[in-house]
């Protein structure tokens, strides 16, 4: 092969992985997400609705673009990461540029018929859609363990997953409904929320009980250890429905529980939270879930 033929060759393939981007809203996600792009390598064209926050950008190489319509002209997959999906269907209905063959990925927040908005707009205007959630702050944002979950149109994740992965090395795509990316993130989030009024509530009735804050926090890292133990009798448990052979059945749990909300009472700390888990517990051992795993809760519940 000539010289001149294999130099053309390795520009075409340069090309293929260089792609013509956009990033639309740079707060702090927006221009973590705009840097990662740049510092990949990519033509990266950016906007924002204040342009002091653009221009910044300029210096990294970005294309600063005055408006919308501007920034999703240059590109062949734009980025949104403004405040809501609602704020995002009021940008996109007020473009004039077209939208047919391009795909517009909306990182931004909100439910899930905000989402069934958006995503009927796009596909109405010949568009492909993906809707990211991003499970990290902005600081992690290009790491290798940051994990963005997806949804998209078909064929999205094989054209532009490459581009999610470099913000994102765990990143993956779950599906193409938004509806099951909104189910994911209340998931997720009830998951480290109920973490977080654990460790709150349990602040509480020690403080009532008349224990020093410093005590209570320091004896957090040995709890916190059995967390992953969770984890893993969850992981081998609920995929594949097996709850039998329980080392610690639900109503030995439901016991313990119930000695848990007597203490929360007897120092008069609020019991919402516990008492909660107690009345799930304790429903499932009435209804012939006594010798089971503690993670059969997500059947029972699923059935009632």
């Amino acid at each position: 092969m000539p010289p001149h033929a294999a130099a053309g060759s390795y520009w075409r393939t340069l090309e293929a992985y260089i792609m013509q981007l956009a990033v639309l809203g740079l707060g702090n996600m927006g221009s973590a997400l705009a840097n990662c792009l740049l510092k990949a390598g990519h033509d990266v064209s950016v906007w924002n609705r204040t342009s002091e926050k653009a221009e910044v950008f300029a210096e990294a190489g970005a294309t600063i673009s005055s408006s919308p319509d501007d920034a999703i002209a240059a590109s062949e997959f734009a980025i949104i990461c403004i405040k809501s999906h609602k704020e995002t269907v009021e940008l996109v209905n007020g473009l004039s540029v077209s939208l047919k063959g391009k795909t517009i990925c909306d990182m931004s927040t909100g439910d899930t018929s905000d989402a069934d908005s958006l995503v009927a707009i796009l596909e109405g205007q010949g568009a492909g859609y993906m809707l990211g959630m991003i499970n990290a702050y902005p600081s992690g944002v290009g790491g290798d363990e940051t994990t963005i979950l997806t949804v998209g149109s078909a064929g999205t994740w094989d054209r532009y997953g490459s581009i999610i992965r470099e913000l994102g090395g765990k990143s993956a795509h779950v599906g193409e409904k938004p509806a099951a990316l909104a189910a994911l993130f209340a998931g997720l989030f009830t998951v480290r929320q109920g973490f977080m009024f654990g460790m709150i509530y349990g602040a509480l009735v020690c403080q009532k009980a008349g224990i020093p804050m410093q005590v209570y926090a320091d004896q957090l890292p040995a709890t916190i250890k059995l967390v992953n133990d969770y984890h893993d009798l969850f992981a081998r448990t609920v995929p594949t429905e097996d709850y039998d052979k329980a080392e610690a059945s639900l109503k030995v749990y439901a016991l313990a529980q119930e000695d848990a909300l007597k203490t929360f009472q007897s120092v008069k700390a609020p019991a919402e939270f516990i008492q909660l888990m107690h009345d799930r517990t304790k429903t499932a051992w009435v209804d012939g879930y006594g010798d089971r795993q503690l993670t059969s809760l997500v059947q029972h519940m699923a059935g009632t």
